[in-house]
C-alpha cells in the first residue's frame, strides 16, 4: 500500500486479546490499527497521533469508556469515538449517555463479527 494514505484507528480495550483482534482486522482491511488497555494510555495516545477512529471498550478498570471519551473529548474536540462493550448492568443508560455526550451513535456488542468492525470504521473514518 505504499502511496496510499491509510486511515488511523485506535482500540481501547483492557483485554489485550481483543485489541489485537481487532487492530489485526483493520489492518488486513487497509487500515493503520494500533490499541491501548486503558484509558490513559488512551489519552496519551490521542495526545501524540491524530486517529480518524477510535473503537472503545465500555468497561474498563480504572477509567471507563464513558470517562475516558469525556477525557479525550478535551485533548481532541472531533475524536470520533464508536462503543463496544459485552453485556453489563444499566449498559444501555450508559451508552445512552455516550451517545448524548456526543459518541458516535452506534455500538458493537461483544462478540462481534469482523464485518461489523470493518463496515464501522468504514463508515464513520
Amino acid at each position: 500500500m505504499a502511496g496510499v494514505d491509510r486511515k488511523s484507528v485506535l482500540i481501547v480495550d483492557d483485554e489485550e486479546t481483543v485489541g489485537i483482534g481487532i487492530s489485526e482486522i483493520l489492518k488486513d482491511a487497509g487500515f493503520k490499527a494500533s490499541y491501548v488497555t486503558s484509558g490513559k494510555e488512551a489519552l496519551e495516545a490521542v495526545q501524540g497521533s491524530n486517529y480518524e477512529l477510535i473503537f472503545m471498550d465500555m468497561m474498563m478498570p480504572g477509567m471507563d469508556g464513558l470517562e475516558t471519551f469525556r477525557q479525550i473529548k478535551k485533548v481532541d474536540p472531533k475524536a470520533r469515538v464508536v462503543l463496544f462493550t459485552g453485556y453489563f448492568k444499566d449498559a444501555d443508560r450508559a451508552i445512552y449517555q455516550g451517545i448524548r455526550e456526543g459518541m458516535i451513535d452506534v455500538y458493537i456488542r461483544k462478540p462481534f463479527f469482523a464485518e461489523e468492525i470493518v463496515e464501522t470504521a468504514r463508515k464513520y473514518s
